[in-house]
Parts: C-alpha cells; sequence; structure tokens
C-alpha cells in the first residue's frame, strides 16, 4: 500500500481510518523496521476491513534527524514540543486523522500486525483493545526479570483491584482505541503514567475494554532504553492511588475508624465496668484511638472531595448512592453537623472539668472523656471546613452533588455490555466475592475467637483456621464467585494462593496480640480486613477462568 507524502494531507479532508501513532525520540536505528512494519499492519487492515491508514511519528524534539527519515520513509511526523511519552502519544492522538487509533512504540520491540485483530474488536463495538504480552508471548531478553516477574503483574494486580478492568497485561504499550472514545477521557499524563491513565479512566466511564495477544521482541537500539523501571513504575503506583479515592482514602479512613472506635470502646467498657479486670492495654494507646478516629474521618473526608472531583471532570461517574443522598449531602448540613459535634464537645469537655474540680483538681484516673471531647472537638470542625471545600469542588454550590446523573454532554454513550464482558464480570465478581468473603470471615473469626477463650495459642489458632477455611473457602469461591470447574490442580494453585498470607497473618497476629496485647476479638476482625486486598487478588489469579476475564482474540 502507497502511503501518501506528509505534503498531501495539508488542507485535505483525508478518507483515513486508522492511524498508527508511534512516540519517537531519536530513533533512527529502528525507524525503518517499525514503518515498514506498521505498512504491513495497514496492508492487512485494509485487505481485510476495507480501512485505509497513515503512519503518525510524534516526535518529541529528535536530534539525531529522525524527522526526515521518518518523513522519506512515508510517514507524517508531528512535533509535540511537551516533554514525555505520554505527551507524544497525546500529541500524536490530537494530530491524527483516523477515527481508530493504534499506539506503539518505535523501538522494534512490538509487532504492529498483531494490531490488526484489534481493528476488529473497535469494529465490533469496543471502545479500547489491549495488546496481551503474557498471551502473545515475550521473547529472551525482551522484557528485565523484575518488570516480567514483580512490575507488571503487581502494578497490573492493583490496577485490576482498585478499578475491576479484568484485563491480563496493563502497562502493555501496543492497543488501539477509538477516537471519540479518546478525546472523551481527557487523557492528560506526560509520561509513562499514561498507559495506566488511559485504561483506568476507560474503566471509570464504563467503556468497553478487549484484550488480544500481542508479542514482545527485544528492541533495537543499541542505547538505553527511555523507560527507568523504579522510577516509571512508582509513578505508575502512584497514579493508581491517585485516581482511587477509594483506596487511597476510603479504606484507610475505614480501617483507622475501625480501630480507633474499637480501642476507645473497650477502654470505656473496662471504665464503666462492664467488663472486669484490667484493660488488654495501657491508658496511653487510648490517645492512639483518638487519634485514628480524627486522622480517619480527615481521610473520609478526603475521599468524598476527589470522588466528587474525578465526577465533575467528567472521567468517574458519580456513585448512586450520592443521588441518593443528594439533598443531605449540602453544604448547610455539613455545618450544622459540624456545630452539633463541637457543641456536644463543648458539653463533655465542662462535664469534665467540673468533674476534675470535684476532684480537687487532682490527676484524672483516666483520660478517656476528655479524649471523647477532643475528638468531638476536632470532628466538628473538620466537618464544617470540609463542608466549605466540597461546596467549593461542586463548584460553589451548597449541594455536593446533582440529584440525577448527569454525564458530559460530549462524552460518548458507554458501549453496550454483555454479562461476561470484562468490566460487567468484574463488577459482579467483586459482589459475590465480598459475600462469600464474609462467610468465609466469620467462620474465620468464629474459630479464633472460640480458640482464644479455650486457651488455644494464637499461632495455633491461625493454623487451625485455615485448615478449616481451605477447603470451605475453595468450594464456596468455586462455586460462587468464579463459577470455575473444581479440581486437585485447581485446589493447589487456591491452597498455594491462600498460603501466602499465612506469613502476613501470623505477623499481624503477633502484632496486635503479642506485641500490642489487643484481645482476639479486636485484632480477628482487623486481621481479617488486611488480608481482604491480598486474598481477593491471590484467588482470582487461582480461580479465575481466562474465558471469563478476556474476549478471545479476532
Amino acid at each position: 500500500m502507497e502511503l501518501q507524502h506528509a505534503s498531501a494531507f495539508e488542507g485535505q479532508t483525508l478518507p483515513l481510518d486508522v492511524s498508527i501513532v508511534m512516540p519517537c525520540l531519536n530513533e533512527t536505528q529502528s525507524l525503518p523496521h517499525c514503518i515498514a512494519n506498521a505498512r504491513d499492519a495497514l496492508d492487512q487492515i485494509q485487505r481485510i476491513y476495507g480501512l485505509a491508514g497513515e503512519i503518525v511519528i510524534a516526535d518529541n524534539g529528535s536530534t539525531d534527524g529522525s524527522q526526515a527519515l521518518a518523513t522519506s520513509l512515508g510517514a507524517r511526523v508531528v512535533d509535540v514540543p511537551r516533554k514525555g511519552y505520554g505527551a507524544a502519544i497525546i500529541g500524536g492522538f490530537d494530530a491524527a486523522y483516523g477515527r481508530f487509533l493504534i499506539m506503539g512504540d518505535c523501538d522494534g520491540s512490538y509487532d504492529f500486525t498483531n494490531a490488526v485483530p484489534m481493528i476488529g474488536k473497535l469494529l465490533d463495538g469496543a471502545d479500547l483493545c489491549m495488546g496481551s504480552r503474557f498471551k502473545g508471548g515475550i521473547a529472551p531478553g525482551a522484557m528485565p526479570w523484575k518488570n516480567r516477574y514483580i512490575g507488571n503483574p503487581v502494578l497490573t494486580g492493583i490496577l485490576n483491584l482498585f478499578f475491576r478492568t479484568g484485563i491480563e497485561d496493563a502497562h502493555c504499550g501496543l492497543r488501539a482505541i477509538r477516537k471519540d472514545a479518546c478525546q472523551s477521557l481527557g487523557l492528560q499524563g506526560s509520561g509513562m503514567e499514561f498507559a495506566s491513565e488511559m485504561v483506568i479512566k476507560a474503566s471509570l466511564r464504563g467503556l468497553r475494554i478487549d484484550e488480544v495477544a500481542a508479542t514482545l521482541s527485544p528492541d533495537l537500539r543499541d542505547r538505553a532504553p527511555h523507560l527507568r523501571p523504579w522510577r516509571d513504575g512508582w509513578r505508575h503506583l502512584r497514579y493508581l492511588f491517585m485516581l482511587s479515592p477509594t483506596w487511597a482514602f476510603g479504606v484507610p479512613a475505614a480501617m483507622m475508624m475501625g480501630a480507633g472506635a474499637a480501642i476507645l470502646l473497650v477502654a470505656a467498657l473496662f471504665m464503666f465496668g462492664v467488663l472486669a479486670g484490667e484493660p488488654p492495654f495501657g491508658e496511653s494507646w487510648t490517645i492512639v484511638g483518638a487519634f485514628l478516629i480524627t486522622t480517619g474521618h480527615f481521610a473520609a473526608l478526603m475521599a468524598l472531595a476527589t470522588h466528587f472531583y474525578g465526577a465533575r471532570q467528567g472521567y468517574r461517574p458519580l456513585r448512586p448512592v450520592f443521588h441518593k443522598l443528594a439533598n443531605v449531602l449540602t453544604l448547610e448540613n455539613a455545618l450544622i453537623g459540624g456545630g452539633a459535634a463541637i457543641f456536644a464537645s463543648i458539653l463533655t469537655f465542662s462535664a469534665v472539668v467540673l468533674w476534675w474540680s470535684s476532684l480537687g483538681f487532682a490527676a484524672l484516673p483516666t483520660t478517656l472523656p476528655l479524649l471523647v471531647s477532643v475528638v468531638l472537638g476536632v470532628i466538628g470542625v473538620q466537618t464544617a471546613l470540609g463542608g466549605f471545600l466540597l461546596a467549593v469542588i461542586a463548584g460553589h454550590e451548597a449541594q455536593f452533588c446533582p440529584a440525577e446523573p448527569t454525564p458530559p454532554a460530549s462524552a460518548p454513550q458507554p458501549s453496550n455490555r454483555t454479562a461476561g464482558s470484562p468490566r460487567a464480570h468484574g463488577v459482579n465478581r467483586m459482589g459475590r466475592y465480598t459475600a462469600v468473603s464474609a462467610i468465609c470471615l466469620a467462620i474465620q473469626n468464629a474459630v479464633l475467637i472460640s480458640s482464644d477463650y479455650t486457651g488455644l495459642h494464637y499461632e495455633l489458632a491461625v493454623l487451625l483456621s485455615t485448615a478449616i477455611l481451605m477447603p470451605t473457602g475453595f468450594w464456596l469461591q468455586t462455586h460462587f464467585t468464579f463459577g470455575s470447574e473444581r479440581s486437585w490442580p485447581a485446589f493447589a494453585r487456591y491452597a498455594a494462593a491462600m498460603a501466602s498470607n499465612l506469613p502476613v497473618a501470623m505477623g499481624l497476629a503477633w502484632a496486635f496480640c503479642g506485641l500490642l496485647g489487643w484481645p482476639m476479638l479486636i485484632a480477628s476482625p482487623a486481621i481479617s480486613v488486611c488480608l481482604f486486598a491480598w486474598n481477593y487478588m491471590s484467588s482470582g489469579w487461582a480461580l479465575a477462568r481466562p474465558a471469563a476475564k478476556l474476549s478471545p482474540a479476532s
């Protein structure tokens, strides 16, 4: 297929459907191979689907003549002044003429003919199609071992846990996306985190994401790659948390407030004589409990603020529960609630002062009432100030969120999903997993707490609960959560996955029971919450069927 010279594009509306976009920074060594390979892919796309295409080189400031070489080879060069991998891709996408966009590195590591079935997926209704190097194959020397066995699996697992995308290789650089879908995402990442941003925002918007096999080969350059594994891995990880208010703020808030409330509750039960004897921890731990509650409340406000901000920016749908609570989530109610907490704090503090005076201003026998007063006061102030923050984020409106969902007019309607699509499957699976986990946690807590009352050492109690939950959890997870067949190999994988959390559980049990002296009544639920995320990822690896996770390749 003859590619038109760059001058032929000027001042014309061209009937081009596919644009292959490659970011470029001093790539004269690999450009001839990559452009020839992209031309082969366009030939196949035209032959199979009848779609014409172009090759766009998004140059990021090359100084080795890459621009002239690419033009001489029939590609169209777009200069992108803003530095960075993501910036180059975004600049190339903006300048592309095609309604289907393919992106891939121009270092020779990707085979652009692997993108041909991606176009078929887009024509079939997908909005984004990812390549999977783990399905297609990774040639020896193509990926460092720390990227292959640590970086990519960990980051992909966290991404799937946070955003439930259901994909296998979230950081494959070869992918295809509809241009209208891409424009609706408002992509901004300038660095390597752009790869995660695209997947995350597509998932948050409910776009259909498919995945096909892709290969990875050693690159053709004789210099070090632009990728810096530790630096770019950290940029990916921090981006995952920045786009996930639930995991960045909500989960820590729930854990801190739950732990703090448990500490103060146990202290109160001993203070009022409901529980006999001395509390399992000293008086000083009530200060820690007060700190956890107030810090957790602040984190919860940040979770609300960042969630509303993402919804207002258009890359995140507002949770239905917030629409139902629209008349409650207002600045006036925040001020009333905060004021009530402050008033309760003043009353409690006054009662403490009277109690103190009745003791002749001697040292109080317990700091708990004073700490309750402080907690109420801090929560009241945070709630009132947080109300103003939420009102500012809402566009200087007193009502923090609209009563009915109002998606942006410029956003394309999400594609219809079947029950087996990755996104729908991920949502349903998470709900089923949570229900099954609740049953398993109830069994685990019953075993641990009853073992503690019988005098069994906590390490033996953990082993006993593991022995009971291993077959029980396997049957429940295969039957209800993943719908997979039960077999001895599957049980072996599940046992290995569950055994991997045993050292963590032992360490937490030692820290909570042995070091802090917590009773198992408090320590057991805390251990369960800490292990929830790990168990979801590991059991998914052990039991999820490939057909349930991915759409088959064309």
